[in-house]
């Protein structure tokens, strides 16, 4: 059976149409081999929102704007949006309007409610809506741009307050000394290239004898150095030998001792000699006492004075 031209021409016309629909509503977002819900959220301003902008939940895509409508009685703009009936939304979530990127573009952001009950194909979300680009820097600006006024105007009231001609005649006056520093200076200086070539050639001569004279005093070091070490051992020596000499009529006092030969040897040893000693200092002792208590009784002249003396003991 042959297909005349015209069927071929509207077949090709009806494939080419449908295809243009297709690519059309999937540049805009829209898939139509997948069913959707559209819901709408009622604002005053939409900054900037169009149709075909994106609908993300979590900052992912889910959807895009599909209606922009304002009532000409009360301005109020109703925005449609569609997404996929696969998606299961609670019926009290938040339709916010955010910026997209820098520029400015807009989203819508599906905030999702607490409730148990799903939003059904047509409902309204509550709406809500971000600050603008603008708004935004300019509450960012906005402080800094007070930092700036304040610190500008804190300078001024310095500058302002300040005796700047006072100031800059003080530096004048310090640059004019400085000046005249200078040139008292160039001028004491001048013509003596002479003088001080001869003072400069004085100093690098002494400084030659000086380093002339190094390896004399490192020698008179030298000798110093061993000098001082030959004092220190004689030193030492004539110490040791006090000490052993010492030690050596320690060593014979200490043998005198502990032998009966000497004196102090037979006392040490000797006990019985200790003991008839420790006693005749006793009885000394007690004598020594009885003449201080007793006087009359050992230098009495006549017999009747001692026997004065002898009653007052009481001894008859």
């Amino acid at each position: 059976m042959a297909i005349s031209k015209e069927s071929k021409v509207g077949i090709l016309a009806a494939f080419a149409i449908t295809v243009l629909v297709i690519g059309y509503n999937f540049m805009r977002g829209e898939d139509l081999f997948t069913t959707t819900n559209e819901y709408y959220g009622k604002y005053e301003k939409i900054e900037g929102l169009f149709k075909s902008n994106p609908v993300l939940i979590n900052g992912y895509k889910v959807g895009s704007v599909s209606s922009v409508n304002m009532d000409n009685a009360t301005l109020e703009l109703t925005v449609g949006i569609l997404i996929s009936e696969e998606i299961k939304i609670p019926k009290n979530s938040i339709m916010k309007i955010v910026n997209n990127d820098m520029i400015g573009s807009k989203a819508v952001e599906i905030i999702f409610g607490n409730s148990k009950e799903l939003a059904v194909d047509g409902d309204y979300f509550i709406a809500e809506q971000d600050q603008g680009i603008a708004q935004a820097v300019s509450g960012v600006l906005e402080p800094l741009t007070k930092s700036v006024s304040s610190v500008l105007g804190n300078i001024d009231t310095a500058i302002a307050g300040a005796d700047l001609e006072s100031t800059l005649r003080d530096a004048s006056l310090a640059l004019r000394s400085f000046k005249e520093t200078a040139d008292k200076l160039n001028n004491l200086l001048n013509g003596k290239d002479a003088q001080i070539s001869a003072i400069l050639n004085n100093v690098e001569k002494t400084t030659d004898g000086l380093s002339g004279l190094s390896p004399k005093i490192d020698g008179i070091l030298t000798e110093i150095d061993a000098t001082s070490k030959e004092l220190s051992a004689i030193e030492f020596e004539a110490l040791a030998t006090q000490v052993k000499s010492l030690a050596t009529e320690l060593e014979k006092t200490t043998a005198a001792v502990n032998g009966k030969e000497g004196t102090l040897g037979m006392l040490v040893n000797d006990k019985e000699l200790y003991t008839k000693l420790d006693a005749t200092v006793a009885k000394l002792k007690s004598l020594l006492e009885d003449i201080e208590k007793y006087p009359r009784r050992y230098t009495g002249v006549t017999e009747r004075q001692r026997k004065k003396g002898d009653k007052a003991k009481g001894v008859e």
